[in-house]
């Protein structure tokens, strides 16, 4: 009976321990944590020059627009060949330019489509030398720089103001091709007595030089009595008509992105958009600021990507004017706004 009752008390000391101080129950392993890496598509956009006139483009790119669509953009500026080459030949996608390249492509068979247009007031100025020039006809037996070639908008715009003014090209006024990095010089040599700028920088530095403002294209009087229209939708996003058949998904993406950034520029104040840019124009954060000041000051920037009727023709009068083209074509042979119609209606 002893035996039996020694046993049963090692029993429940045994059971005592299992129940204190047992072995804890295992934690359930952790489950991996798996990072979903989403892989971009990479698009590629040439240019001519980085410039603030495709701002919304950028910007698409800098405020995560593309990224939301599923895209990354890579810029590439091209010099010593036209940059919308590389849309025929696989090595871009897309290509910012002026209209007048999608007007002499057309004419001349390469099949492309502006997909949106990024400013919608003419932004050259035509600025004379010194205060010596200040008027269209103070230019009669001078020199006018128009920009790096002769089929470019800033050619043409100076062929404009001459023809305007009642001055014959080449024999009252020598309008030439100059970049605009050597205008400094040849105004101080007084070798040149008037110059187109492009920007507004480029404006800025000719003014702190002396120079004159002669016609402003942001006044809309001055310039619709020049190239008859107001609005001028100068630059402009444009790809491939073959690219496009086959790649209708991507396209779209690429206009929701820049009508995001479009939206957001229109509300955004100088300093914000400067910023934001900023990222793609490293250390030109003094230009920058400026050229979104005059930018706002003077609406030259479109919030909606569409060109206007006067403006497309003023486009075609002047790149015959420049040798660009020598016939009228067709808007719907240069402007696909179904892209642009569907990212609209999809932000409302």
């Amino acid at each position: 009976m002893k035996k039996y009752l020694a046993l049963l008390l090692a029993l429940v000391m045994v059971l005592g321990l299992c129940a204190c101080g047992g072995t804890a129950e295992e934690p359930a392993p952790e489950e991996e944590t798996q990072t979903e890496t989403v892989e971009l598509e990479k698009i590629v956009f040439t240019e001519p020059v980085r410039g603030y006139h495709w701002a919304p483009v950028y910007l698409a790119q800098t405020l995560g627009y593309f990224a939301e669509e599923g895209l990354e953009a890579e810029f590439q500026s091209i010099t010593g060949t036209p940059p919308h080459a590389a849309l025929f030949s696989g090595d871009a996608q897309f290509t910012l330019v002026g209209i007048e390249t999608a007007l002499m492509c057309a004419e001349g068979g390469q099949g492309v489509k502006v997909l949106a247009s990024t400013s919608q007031k003419y932004p050259y100025s035509l600025i004379g030398a010194t205060e010596d020039y200040t008027t269209l006809e103070s230019l009669k037996d001078g020199i006018v720089a128009g920009g790096v070639n002769t089929a470019g908008g800033p050619y043409s715009f100076a062929m404009a103001c001459v023809n305007h003014a009642g001055l014959t090209p080449e024999v009252d006024v020598s309008v030439i091709t100059m970049a605009s990095v050597g205008y400094a010089a040849a105004i101080d040599a007084g070798e040149l007595q008037a110059a187109v700028s492009t920007n507004p920088w480029s404006e800025k530095n000719l003014l702190d030089l002396g120079g004159q403002v002669i016609v402003d294209g942001t006044d809309d009087a001055a310039i619709e009595e020049i190239i008859g229209s107001s609005s001028y939708e100068l630059f402009v996003m444009m790809a491939s008509d073959a690219y496009i058949a086959e790649n209708g998904e991507t396209v779209q993406k690429v206009v929701n992105a820049v009508a995001k950034a479009m939206q957001w520029m229109e509300n955004a104040t100088p300093e914000e958009i400067a910023e934001n840019l900023l990222p793609l124009f490293e250390g030109a954060q003094e230009e920058l600021l400026y050229d979104a000041n005059y930018d706002k000051e003077r609406s030259i920037t479109s919030y909606t990507g569409y060109h206007t009727e006067s403006g497309y023709q003023a486009a075609i009068n002047l790149t015959k004017l420049a040798g660009g083209i020598t016939k009228d074509i067709p808007a719907e042979e240069i402007y696909d706004d179904s892209f642009l119609d569907a990212a609209w209606e999809a932000l409302k």
